[in-house]
């Protein structure tokens, strides 16, 4: 399938944390206790700052009750994390302070941000730098101890491919369209602050590139040294099979790129494009093409289902694993039972000063990727239902 282009934005942080405690408390009450650790709700709402900044979206657009339901998921969120965390320190896969420097390092470098911008998003965000090394260090301590229990998911047999062929076997269809390669340049790789001087870098670069191959160079090897597109470039520019109607999706500024590729042989590549909706600069070269649609065999297919079995079982591991942790840990969520004593308390819940300082931003801002602990993405779910450490507690094994 081919893989839409993205550019993929880095936050500094992750998460939105909600609003101010539903009992107007001071910014050191505890909203929950998970084993010996307290979450406040300073954290909460520093958590919820970073969502909104995310989503361009103000806590004072908020109503009292979509504030507290956005706190309790947040919190939600945290708990799991939190007793994630412990049961990774449990296991001592905690790592140590030169690891979370090297992947703060690694972050920063991935988000392009210089020592300036790295401490103005972090007082954007509300965070102090203890803060984000904390974080770090529970993202790296989650993600081993998720990794060691998918390491246990043994490979399916053959009976169970067999089995998953025959229950999808009319999904596995290939449709007609090409296999392609890419070479691209990126006006942001190549301009400093300037978009002009980035787009004209970018284009002087393609076209060097191309007078290279048209003397003779092999495209992998200089799509392998060359190219700027982070996911391709390790894989000597192979981007995968594409439909026409993917392609046209792909490249919407450009609708006659996918006959034109259709009309082209295997081993020939375009000269430099330009996709207007990315600014990026493309060559793209025909790997092979299916003329006709066809039926895939259990031959042509069989790494893709083990993949799938694989991945729905380590996910239903891991869902398993944060049910065992969170009935074994000791918890007590008290923002939960400020509500449930007095529900009049929602209708009390305002933005804090965090969460209303500023204007909110018109589009995501570089953040510091964190996958253990994130909202539920729509900017349009104003609940900002929080998503569960492992997918969600009663998703397990839903891919």
């Amino acid at each position: 399938m081919l893989r839409g282009r993205r550019i993929l934005v880095l936050a500094l942080s992750v998460g939105i944390t909600a609003a101010a405690a539903a009992c107007n408390g001071s910014k050191t009450d505890v909203a929950a206790r998970v084993g010996s650790h307290d979450i406040t709700m300073e954290q909460v709402n520093t958590a919820m700052k970073q969502q909104f900044d995310a989503n361009g979206t103000s806590g004072a657009t908020f109503t009292a009750s979509e504030l507290a339901a956005a706190q309790l998921n947040i919190l939600d969120n945290m708990i799991q994390v939190e007793a994630m965390f412990q049961r990774a320190q449990k296991d001592n896969l905690v790592p140590d302070d030169a690891k979370v420097d090297q992947e703060i390092e690694k972050r920063k470098q991935d988000a392009k941000l210089s020592e300036d911008d790295y401490i103005k998003k972090l007082q954007q965000s509300g965070m102090k730098e203890s803060d984000l090394r904390e974080q770090v260090k529970k993202d790296l301590a989650i993600t081993a101890l998720k990794d060691k229990e998918k390491a246990r998911v043994k490979a399916p047999s053959d009976a169970d491919l067999e089995k998953y062929y025959s229950v999808h076997q009319k999904e596995f269809v290939a449709e007609s369209g090409v296999d392609i390669s890419t070479i691209v340049t990126d006006p942001a790789n190549n301009g400093a602050a300037d978009d002009a001087i980035g787009d004209a870098a970018a284009e002087q670069k393609i076209k060097a590139i191309y007078e290279q191959l048209k003397g003779g160079a092999d495209f992998a090897t200089v799509a392998t040294q060359r190219s700027e597109d982070p996911n391709t470039a390790p894989r000597q520019g192979r981007l995968g099979p594409a439909t026409v109607a993917q392609l046209k999706q792909a490249f919407p500024t450009r609708p006659d790129l996918a006959d034109r590729l259709m009309s082209m042989s295997a081993g020939q590549y375009t000269e430099p494009i330009k996709d207007a909706a990315s600014g990026r600069w493309y060559i793209i070269k025909v790997d092979s093409k299916r003329e006709q649609t066809k039926n895939l065999t259990l031959k042509d297919v069989r790494q893709q289902i083990i993949d799938a079995i694989t991945q729905q079982r380590q996910q239903v591991l891991l869902s398993a694993l944060l049910m065992a942790t969170m009935s074994e840990i000791s918890l007590k969520n008290y923002l939960a039972d400020r509500i449930v004593q007095n529900p009049e308390s929602m209708a009390m819940v305002k933005p804090s000063e965090l969460l209303t300082a500023g204007a909110p931003l018109q589009q995501p801002s570089p953040r510091i990727e964190n996958e253990n602990q994130n909202s539920s993405g729509a900017p349009g779910d104003r609940t900002g239902a929080a998503r569960n450490v492992n997918g969600g507690r009663a998703a397990a094994g839903k891919q």
